[in-house]
């Protein structure tokens, strides 16, 4: 206390401002700590994950008596059932230093000799759909090889072009924004099938539909949002294909996101906040 505020005040005064000085610099402390530990912007701080962390969210369970060849690729997972010709899902971690790659993007779709039931590009030859990716070969830029890899028909499925060029790419251009904000993202992606839907006359499986999952790890608190697009024209805005990461597990029959707390299950998987992911 300094020797004027000790000609000023009496000296149980003196005491109680210094309670209140020190009150004042643990309340600020308590708030710098908070923002740092909240901070989700690209300059703040952000909680990194380990490997495990990773791997342990990015494991999807597959309902029994659905057929799944898991086939591991640089950078993603395939998910691949071999009765329909293609993937239930595929699962990858995109990070914002990956958004900086310069691989040549590839041109020539190819089997995956090594997986049972993988197609070739002539089975999609006259049947008017695109040969769309899951996992979309500009996330790879990063890696010629894993570029390379994902024109693997394993990570193909039948899209139309109105979906392919339309509100799923737009989709994936979000994906990276967001993943430069956020510094990570972990994606989930794949058909949605439902009864009476057709195959390819190569006897490749044709979904009506195809979800998104995606999840930020690192930021605090953490968030998860997920999309259902129609295997159609989907020009609309992003909020008419957003739904829950649940919504998506029923519809698929997929476990997603294992590991959470009962919180973050309400937090991330039974819960829509579109505006966490666009403000």
């Amino acid at each position: 206390m300094s020797k004027t505020l000790e000609r000023i005040f009496p000296a149980h005064v003196q005491r109680w401002l210094q309670f209140v000085a020190w009150g004042v610099t643990l309340a600020l402390v308590g708030w710098l700590l908070y923002r740092a530990l909240t901070a989700s912007d690209a300059g703040g701080h952000l909680v990194p994950m380990t490997v495990a962390q990773r791997d342990s969210l990015l494991t999807v369970g597959v309902p029994q008596g659905v057929l799944d060849t898991l086939v591991h690729y640089d950078g993603f997972v395939v998910h691949f059932n071999v009765d329909r010709h293609v993937a239930n899902c595929a699962a990858y971690e995109l990070t914002r230093d990956e958004l900086a790659g310069d691989a040549v993007r590839s041109v020539s779709f190819e089997q995956d000799m090594s997986v049972p039931g993988c197609p070739t590009p002539d089975d999609y030859t006259g049947s008017g759909m695109d040969r769309g990716h899951l996992v979309p070969a500009a996330d790879l830029k990063w890696s010629e090889t894993a570029m390379a890899q994902s024109f693997l028909l394993t990570n193909i499925c039948p899209m139309t072009k109105r979906l392919n060029e339309g509100g799923w790419a737009k989709l994936e251009q979000k994906v990276r924004e967001w993943v430069a904000r956020d510094s990570a993202l972990l994606i989930i992606a794949g058909p949605v099938f439902a009864p009476g839907d057709t195959t390819l006359a190569s006897g490749v499986a044709v979904p009506s539909r195809y979800f998104k999952v995606v999840m930020a790890p690192c930021v605090r608190p953490r968030r998860a949002i997920a999309f259902v697009y129609p295997n159609g024209l989907c020009n609309d805005r992003l909020a008419r294909y957003a739904v829950t990461v649940e919504d998506v597990e029923q519809l698929t029959g997929l476990s997603l996101l294992p590991g959470l707390s009962p919180d973050e299950v309400q937090l991330l998987k039974r819960t829509v906040n579109l505006n966490a992911w666009t403000n």
